[in-house]
């Protein structure tokens, strides 16, 4: 799609995917609005790492509050929802505010699309999902919701699905992102940034279990490259996006370890009950519908390595 001049609203342009996106489609040209309250990041290290908040026309406010939306131009073409708490950690931590962003989020972007004739809204969803389910994940299993950020996306997918005779929406079941940009989100980010955090920090990581439990780690940029092809296609529903080939802790760590060549061991600790043990995307509807064709997630790696260890040597030249 040729984005010059068209005006998109990414909701949390100031995240981790939404920076990202936000950044590929200002290169393309597109005229960007963002609703965003800058709540689960620093909002001064935000302006120094993400340049283009300059650049884009931000609307202060909750997406989960009308009056946010009341500001919004209404000739918006596309909308890509990536606002609101993104982790098991975030959810656990207060429910109650989680819930609210994440249900009044989607529904006043639905709102807004059905009355302002919105082409198109992307909206993220969790591969976690799926958990309980045999591997590989098929966007057709039923969702069993193991926690609470699972079960906020399935209520949010059915709210999608509600709309369906108003809005065209899709929803991309994201299973674990990764890269660059990640690590403004502290604690809560994924465990390749705080395994790659360890092991440049010289600690050691934390490892739940025996370290063989499996995710499939998705780079940020295939994501971001979904997320752009999703307006492309008239496919409305759900979209699994990840790698298709899950990877285990250790394999992770060793990964992290042999590129940094530390010889850092992890700690290994007692899991929580109903821990999750296997989560692996079925890609054919991503490879074959997007056209996304996803990079290994140890490339992914060592490239999220290389731009922490620049970023870490850049901040220690200051």
């Amino acid at each position: 799609m040729d984005w010059k001049g068209k005006k998109v609203l990414i909701t949390g342009i100031s995240g981790f995917l939404g920076s990202n996106l936000g950044r590929e489609l200002l290169n393309q040209g597109a005229e960007i609005y963002s609703i965003d309250n800058f709540s689960y990041i620093d909002y001064e290290i935000t302006k120094k790492k993400v340049p283009i908040i300059n650049e884009v026309r931000i609307i202060s406010g909750d997406v989960a509050m009308k009056e946010a939306w009341d500001k919004a131009p209404k000739d918006i073409e596309y909308i890509f929802h990536l606002a609101g708490p993104s982790s098991v950690t975030l959810f656990n931590r207060n429910p109650e505010r989680c819930y609210y962003e994440t249900i009044f989020g989607l529904y006043n972007v639905l709102e807004f699309a059905k009355k302002n004739g919105i082409k198109k809204v992307i909206y993220t969803s969790t591969g976690s999902l799926y958990a309980g389910n045999r591997m590989p994940h098929r966007e057709e299993l039923y969702p069993i919701g193991y926690n609470l950020y699972a079960a906020a996306k399935i209520a949010i997918e059915a709210l999608a699905h509600s709309y369906s005779n108003h809005v065209k929406s899709l929803g991309l079941r994201v299973f674990a992102g990764f890269g660059p940009g990640e690590e403004r989100k502290k604690d809560f980010a994924s465990v390749i940034c705080l395994f790659a955090k360890d092991a440049l920090e010289g600690r050691r990581p934390v490892i739940w279990g025996d370290g063989n439990q499996i995710r499939d780690f998705v780079y940020v940029d295939d994501v971001v490259i979904a997320l752009m092809k999703a307006t492309e296609i008239e496919e409305t529903g759900i979209i699994n996006v990840g790698t298709g080939k899950g990877i285990s802790f250790n394999e992770i760590w060793k990964t992290i370890k042999d590129h940094l060549g530390t010889d850092i061991e992890p700690e290994y600790i007692a899991k929580d009950l109903n821990y999750v043990e296997e989560l692996e995307a079925d890609t054919f509807k991503m490879r074959k519908i997007l056209k996304v064709m996803p990079q290994p997630t140890e490339d992914g790696i060592r490239k999220f390595l290389d731009y922490l260890r620049q970023d870490q040597s850049s901040n220690a030249s200051l």
